[in-house]
């Protein structure tokens, strides 16, 4: 069954609270905060409107300190146009893009360079997919390399491993499905290795404790002692 949404609002003292509520099958309420400044709230799909919200109202007060600490990190980087002179992110690292006409469509790194070769009259949106899909084929290559690096410290606490699913999320860096399947966002592949460890142990994290209450944020710093650091750099280097 396919997901529910609705767009709601609550307050916080004079703060407006608008929110997202996915329906879904699952057994807890989840809140998240997102750096575009969305908040999506993962509901049971038993749970009422007036229960929802009244956990929003709850969590209001972290809600707005996540809120402002993303807005402390605008103006955001400008939307990317994928022609020569910008920078890209790849592991964690910038490069200079160069565009060249050719009759092949690849991306090679060169130094601190990215070179893209399109065919001639490349519009936006084949520029885009040219990188976007050379993204997807590098987070195929590294993604399941982390996931092993990090597996040995769950395996005593999950009941097998979690298949890995890579995909395009608009909202998300990962998830944690209600199937044991581990969800990576292909762009996460911008980030370095060490951020890309942290959003698997937090997923992996969420096997065990669902919610991020005290018991995931005790498991988090059993297994990476220095997770809320690397969150804040991953929630600064790829807004």
């Amino acid at each position: 069954m396919m997901a529910a949404s609705v767009d709601l609002e609550t307050t916080w003292g004079s703060r407006s609270l608008p929110f997202t509520v996915v329906h879904q099958d699952r057994a807890t309420l989840r809140i998240t905060v997102v750096p575009e400044g969305k908040v999506i709230v993962y509901a049971p799909r038993e749970a009422s409107t007036d229960q929802v919200t009244a956990r929003v109202a709850r969590r209001g007060g972290w809600i707005t300190r996540q809120l402002e600490r993303f807005d402390q990190w605008s103006p955001r980087t400008p939307p990317r146009q994928y022609i020569s002179g910008e920078t890209h992110l790849y592991l964690g690292k910038q490069y200079r893009l160069l565009v060249r006409e050719a009759e092949r469509t690849d991306v090679s790194l060169d130094g601190d360079r990215m070179r893209m070769w399109t065919r001639t009259g490349a519009t936006y949106a084949h520029r885009r997919a040219i990188l976007r899909h050379w993204y997807k084929l590098q987070a195929h290559r590294i993604f399941p390399a982390r996931v092993d690096a990090a597996w040995p410290g769950f395996s005593s606490k999950l009941a097998q491993r979690p298949g890995l699913i890579i995909r395009q999320m608009t909202q998300r860096w990962g998830s944690f499905t209600p199937a044991g399947r581990l969800v990576l966002n292909t762009e996460l592949v911008r980030a370095s290795p060490e951020l890309i460890d942290y959003v698997v142990t937090h997923e992996m994290a969420h096997g065990v404790h669902p919610d991020h209450g005290a018991p995931w944020q005790a498991l988090m710093s059993e297994k990476m002692p220095d997770w809320r650091d690397r969150k804040a750099v991953l929630e600064r280097q790829l807004l």
